[in-house]
């Protein structure tokens, strides 16, 4: 089905996983969130990254379901937003630019016909024994 595979975790991969992915709910969603929208804190942040935490120290591999199931999420998510992200920044970015050099009759690539050119080819210039020292 996937391309992708979950990576399995040993005790300190899960350990890590539990602690970073707590603190982040709990840092998120319980904190900047509700900061940022002038909203009450809610208490399921904390629960729910207190939980991770304790999970973390007292059983790491108890986190293995809940580390598959955060992959498959993100492996879900990445299938839907990278087309998204990939295909609005093409539309509305490298469309309109591509739109406005070709009103200004600008081509980078020298792409014109021209009859009486016996080849398109464009002869490279020599490089001097300076330049390799120092290439940029």
């Amino acid at each position: 089905m996937s391309a992708h595979s979950i990576p399995q975790l040993d005790r300190r991969g899960l350990r890590r996983f539990g602690l970073v992915t707590g603190a982040i709910v709990a840092g998120v969603f319980g904190l900047l969130l509700p900061w940022l929208f002038g909203q009450g804190r809610p208490m399921w942040p904390l629960v729910v990254g207190a939980l991770l935490w304790m999970a973390a120290l007292a059983a790491p591999l108890s986190l293995n379901p809940v580390h598959a199931a955060w992959m498959r999420f993100g492996l879900l998510a990445s299938r839907v937003t990278t087309p998204l992200i990939l295909g609005a920044f093409f539309f509305v970015i490298i469309s309109p630019v591509a739109l406005v050099r070709r009103l200004l009759g600008r081509d980078s690539m020298n792409r014109r016909f021209e009859r009486d050119l016996e080849s398109y080819r464009v002869a490279s210039r020599p490089q001097t024994k300076d330049k390799l020292e120092k290439p940029f």
